[in-house]
């Protein structure tokens, strides 16, 4: 199987959590249970090693970016660390919004070619049929008094015909810039709210039931 590194870097985050040697398996789950105990999430243990999946996770839930992964506690000479390799669907979505946008705005720039390649077909054969309106000539008293000279009605309707059936791709554009930082803040930004909220939750020992 081919592996691609860099594509599965876009929606997975890795990283270790450095933990007490003396922990046992279960007291370093135990104190991360809070963070997982929390509706629709499934829970998975097996000796230094949990795994867990969230179904339509709740905006409160500390983990929903990540709606599933695996935990793996490894020891590293005198020390331990916690293994972590989390996959997030939330991230997935904001790499991929950005290409979507940019397909609607390719999407609008080739209809307004493909419109334009009309209208330009249509003025043309227009041309042959079509006589020349006169333009208004203003007389020398209109003229002395200094009155605006009357527009040319084919430049106008030539006008008319240049900006009819446009579609703007400004919009597509701009969409795609903003799922892109927002793409590029939370890959940089959910790593190390994971990391601490990880540390923190290993720092306090389980409340006594």
């Amino acid at each position: 199987m081919m592996s691609l590194p860099l594509i599965d870097h876009i929606w997975r985050v890795r990283g270790d959590v450095p933990i007490d040697p003396l922990l046992s398996p279960e007291e370093v789950f135990a104190r991360l249970d809070p963070l997982l105990r929390s509706p629709g999430t499934t829970v998975s243990a097996a000796g230094e090693t949990l795994t867990y999946s969230k179904h339509n996770p709740a905006a409160q839930d500390k983990l929903a970016t990540f709606t599933r992964g695996q935990l793996r506690i490894e020891r590293v000479g005198a020390g331990a660390v916690l293994r972590f390799d989390l996959f997030s669907h939330a991230l997935l979505l904001c790499f991929l919004a950005p290409l979507l946008f940019l397909g609607f705005a390719q999407m609008a720039v080739a209809i307004n070619a493909w419109e334009g390649a009309g209208a330009d077909a249509s003025e043309k054969a227009d041309k042959k049929d079509e006589k020349p309106k006169p333009v208004k000539v203003l007389n020398p008293v209109d003229q002395f008094l200094g009155a605006p000279a009357p527009e040319d009605p084919n430049k106008k309707k030539k006008d008319e015909k240049k900006d009819e059936g446009r579609h703007s791709p400004d919009e597509g554009y701009f969409m795609a810039g903003v799922f892109a930082l927002i793409y590029l803040v939370g890959r940089w930004l959910e790593p190390w709210l994971v990391r601490r909220r990880f540390r923190a939750a290993l720092a306090n020992p389980p409340a006594a039931v």
